[in-house]
This record gives structure tokens, sequence and C-alpha cells, in this order.
């Protein structure tokens, strides 16, 4: 074998040598509980954003706003299917760098929660005046009243005059008002307790992000906005993110 071959065969043998061990540095096994897309401690930094500890008394839409990441980008990278947490849950949020403190509104105290149905939490109607027999379409299964429409209704449809004054059904805090797919303007209130309302179909709504309301209070008006047929309400009430029958916290 010439020099000049010999040369060129051991200079191959090094670049494949080096090529092998960069393989086997980047294939280095991962110890246990330290998995790519784990939880790895409170505030701990990973690729691409920071976990953090769900505390009593936090929603989701204040981590959103704590953090200035859009709900959509919590949700999506959470792969939550809705706004529901819980104490001690781990959600990664994507582009922080540190686990901030979620600060509570101003008075605010967490809820120890309720359960729905125990008599516990009493909602007023949000069209003054109205009763059970106002609901043009109830909770439940039903045909699509058109395109875009469920066949389950997760809420109940109330009977309404266009630019009707649509109230809190109680106390609480905004944590959404804007526009929403299929429900056209939404305001959705915070009760505590894992309790939230939703008012769905407003021609506008009068209440910004955050805001304290009470009980009775002007939040928007009756429209039609979205996927709706005519003038009415949707209204619906959530409890642990899942949506449950209104008409059993109305009197």
């Amino acid at each position: 074998m010439t020099p000049s071959r010999k040369t060129r065969v051991f200079a191959a043998a090094i670049m494949v040598t080096a090529i092998v061990l960069m393989l086997l540095a980047g294939c280095t096994p991962l110890r246990s509980g330290n998995r790519a897309g784990e939880p790895t401690g409170t505030g701990r930094a990973v690729r691409g954003g920071v976990y953090h500890t769900v505390q009593r008394g936090e929603t989701l839409w204040r981590i959103s706003k704590t953090y200035g990441v859009s709900l959509t980008e919590i949700t999506e990278a959470n792969g939550l299917s809705n706004y529901d947490i819980a104490v001690n849950q781990k959600l990664l949020i994507p582009g922080a760098t540190k686990q901030l403190a979620v600060k509570l509104p101003a008075g605010g105290k967490p809820d120890e929660g309720v359960s729905p149905g125990s008599g516990d939490v009493r909602l007023a109607w949000p069209l003054a005046g109205r009763g059970r027999n106002s609901v043009t379409s109830g909770f439940g299964p039903r045909k699509s009243p058109g395109a875009g429409g469920s066949t389950f209704h997760k809420g109940i449809d109330i009977d309404g005059v266009r630019e009707e004054r649509v109230l809190a059904a109680g106390g609480g805090e905004i944590v959404y008002a804007g526009r929403m797919s299929g429900f056209g303007n939404v305001v959705m209130i915070d009760h505590g307790g894992r309790l939230i309302t939703v008012y769905g179909h407003l021609s506008r709504a009068i209440v910004k992000l955050e805001a304290p309301v009470s009980r009775g209070q002007t939040i928007g008006y009756v429209g039609s906005t979205g996927a709706a047929t005519g003038s009415h309400l949707h209204f619906e009430v959530r409890y642990k993110g899942v949506s449950v029958d209104p008409l059993g916290y109305l009197p």
C-alpha cells in the first residue's frame, strides 16, 4: 500500500471514529424521572418553557395573564380540552424562563369548592323576570339548530329581546370577554369553587377581563351573534370544567 493510500485510509478511519463518538454522545440514556417532556420539579426550566405548579385559588386565565402567554398556547402545550385545572397540577408554560407567583384578586380568598346540586350554590336568572317557561332549548341531546349548531346542548337557551340587559347570575370575576367560535360575543364569570357561568350570543359585552362583578350586575346585552338563529341568551354552568344543567342551580 502506498504511503498516500495509507494516509487516506487512516484519515477515513479517524473520521468514522469521530462520527461514532458523536452519535454515542448524543444517545446517552436519560436518568429515570427526567425523560424529555416530563415535569422535573416546581418551576424547573425545560426546553421551550417552565412547569408551573398550580396553587389553590389560581385559574388558567390568571396564570395566562401572569406569564403573558395566551390561553391557546397553554391549553395546546398541555393537551387540555377545557380550562379546568387542579391544585398541584403541573402546567408547561411555553417560552417562560422561571416560575412566577400568580396574584389572586384583591381581597380574594381561595375557595374550598362546592358540589353541584348540594344546595350550596344558587344562581339568579341572567335575564330579569325569567323562569323555566322561558327556556326555548334545554340542556342535553338535541337536533342541530342549523349550520354550526351542536347536537348536544351544553347549556340552555333563554328567550330574550334584542338589546335586553344580561345580568350576572352570581358574584365573581370576569375571566373571558370576547369572541368565541359558535358563541359569538361571550362573557364568562368565575364564581369560585371551580364554578363558571357562560353567557353567549351577546350583541356586545360591557365588562372587561378580570373585573369583579356582583350578582345582578349588567354584563352585556342580548343578541344573535355566532351560530344563532334569533335573539336569545345561551347560558351555561360549568363545574370542574364540565358543563352541567343550569336548571339545577336556578330557582
